[in-house]
């Protein structure tokens, strides 16, 4: 890893970490978008990252789980790769609608929660107005944006409702 590598990877560490992912997944997602060869053994990023493999199996368990990241093995080989191929990013922008979704969900029950009360209202009010307003337009945005890429449409989250997809083509 050259220097200006190491200070994107550190600088994408320091991002994620304020956002409640640990830096260590940070510093493995910046490595896998830009490492060569693409996909690497937890080893091979153990000693890239200066990091042990036990960090390493944290973290990409989280990024796995946030679908920022692919984990596979190869035929006749017991080692694990990790690697962040194209299209990864896509797939996770389309599943912000039904992030959104389930969050509107959520908030318009605890709008339910506290119907009827004289006080106590605004703060979840406010949050579930935000909510309601990026889940109808967040869509919009990433379906240019795939549009663009040529990938799969998204429609606006309805509290309650799977994501459906349709195919630009």
């Amino acid at each position: 890893m050259n220097e200006d590598e190491a200070a994107f990877v550190e600088a994408m560490g320091q991002f994620m970490g304020g956002f409640g992912m640990t830096p260590m997944a940070g510093r493995l997602w910046a490595w896998l978008l830009i490492c060569e060869p693409p996909a690497q053994t937890a080893g091979d990023l153990a000693v890239a990252l200066k990091a042990s493999r036990g960090a390493i199996s944290g973290a990409a368990a989280s990024l796995a789980t946030a679908g920022m990241i692919r984990r596979v093995q190869r035929r006749g080989d017991r080692r694990e790769y990790f690697s962040a191929p194209p299209g990864t990013f896509d797939t996770l922008l389309r599943s912000a609608g039904t992030i959104y979704g389930q969050l509107l969900a959520i908030t318009s029950e605890g709008l339910a929660a506290v119907d009827g009360r004289p006080t106590g209202r605004e703060r979840i009010q406010e949050v579930h107005d935000a909510v309601a307003f990026v889940a109808q337009e967040l869509p919009t945005l990433i379906n240019r944006y795939l549009g663009e890429r040529g990938s799969a449409v998204i429609r606006p989250a309805v509290a309650g409702q799977p994501q459906p997809q349709e195919s630009l083509a």
